[in-house]
């Protein structure tokens, strides 16, 4: 498996050229004849398993684009690898990364009317959405809606969007400096307070502590 850290590289994989940039996950599965040709300035991620998620081994297409969560999450692991770190942390690492690789997967089974909600939020999760609003991007009513973007996420779509948001928030607290106030304007909440009760909520701890703790 091959992820682009930095900068873009020249793929070839059974025969089908590609280019491949920092947000991308090329799989390569065993057997496969690939080649490739990095360009100057680039940098990437090889991890070599002998076994892969099942999700992973039934992609349509061997490169996947990263969801914003997966895409915070290998920044991490980018700035952890710089590090000396034990073999218990690179596992640790790595076994979240093919669980967050495997839900991707997962979901892009969904229904294609929640999907193309899903990317819609994704696109601006600071924003205030509202169920009619990303009701008429799946063409279907409020209630139709939310009664199947329950059925296929397994959340309510507001849930959903403040998980997405806790998730951006806890990257940011750890990857950044950036002002815990900076941070609630970021995934959305113009008011600090209310930012700290809803990260608590989710994490169990305050930002602040929660920043300290890790």
């Amino acid at each position: 498996m091959l992820l682009p850290l930095r900068g873009y590289i020249d793929l070839t994989l059974d025969g089908q050229a590609a280019t491949v940039s920092y947000g991308d996950c090329v799989v390569i599965l065993s057997g496969c004849y690939h080649e490739f040709r990095a360009r100057e300035d680039f940098r990437f991620l090889v991890i070599d398993v002998n076994e892969l998620p099942s999700p992973l081994l039934e992609l349509e297409h061997p490169i996947l684009a990263l969801d914003e969560a997966t895409h915070q999450y290998l920044s991490f692991i980018e700035k952890q690898l710089e590090q000396d770190i034990s073999g218990e942390l690179e596992e640790n690492m790595l076994s979240l990364l093919f669980e967050l690789l495997a839900r991707q997967c997962s979901s892009s089974k969904m229904d294609m009317r929640i999907k193309n909600s899903i990317q819609y939020l994704h696109q601006d999760i600071a924003k205030s959405h509202s169920i009619e609003e990303l009701a008429k991007v799946a063409c279907l009513s409020a209630t139709q809606f939310k009664h199947l973007f329950n059925k296929e996420v397994q959340l309510s779509p507001l849930k959903y969007l403040t998980k997405l948001r806790m998730e951006k928030a806890r990257t940011l607290l750890i990857n950044t400096d950036m002002p815990i106030g900076r941070i609630a304007e970021e995934v959305g909440f113009s008011n600090p307070s209310s930012f700290t009760r809803s990260f608590s909520g989710h994490f169990g701890l305050p930002p602040k502590a929660y920043r300290v703790h890790e």
